[in-house]
């Protein structure tokens, strides 16, 4: 007599997002850097530092934010001379804006959170889709 176990798809999704919850965790740094800040897409410069920490922050903080945010302006308009690397490289330098980063690093939320949920998210769709796929080819 053999037995056998079946796994349905949501187990599979479930096993495949937890596992792909703790690559991301592991993975991602603490927090972003500020190069990163200064490279991300837009969207999620803005998710990155949500208004409502601003809004309570102090003077010095929204200061912070509003360097780095001409900051990355300023890498957008250079990019688009094909100097964007240069600077990058420059502003990178700056202690104003080492200065305005350590300010403004704790709104930030941590990255290893965010890239946990993400691969979490991917992973269990991945493995539910994989799954689903592999119990219609069997049958």
């Amino acid at each position: 007599m053999s037995q056998s176990t079946t796994v349905t798809p949501f187990e599979v999704g479930a096993v495949s997002a937890a596992l792909g919850a703790g690559i991301g965790y592991a993975a991602a740094p603490r927090k972003y850097s500020l190069e990163q800040l200064l490279t991300i897409e837009s969207d999620v410069f803005v998710r990155s530092i949500p208004e409502t920490k601003l809004l309570n922050a102090g003077e010095n903080q929204r200061l912070a934010y509003a360097a780095i945010t001409d900051a990355r302006r300023s890498i957008i308009e250079a990019s688009k001379s094909n100097s964007g690397e240069a600077k990058l490289v420059e502003l990178l330098k700056s202690q104003e804006l080492n200065g305005a980063y350590k300010s403004i690093k704790k709104f930030l939320p941590k990255a290893r959170a965010q890239a946990a949920i993400v691969l979490a998210v991917v992973g269990g769709a991945i493995g539910t889709i994989a799954k689903m796929i592999h119990s219609q080819k069997t049958s």
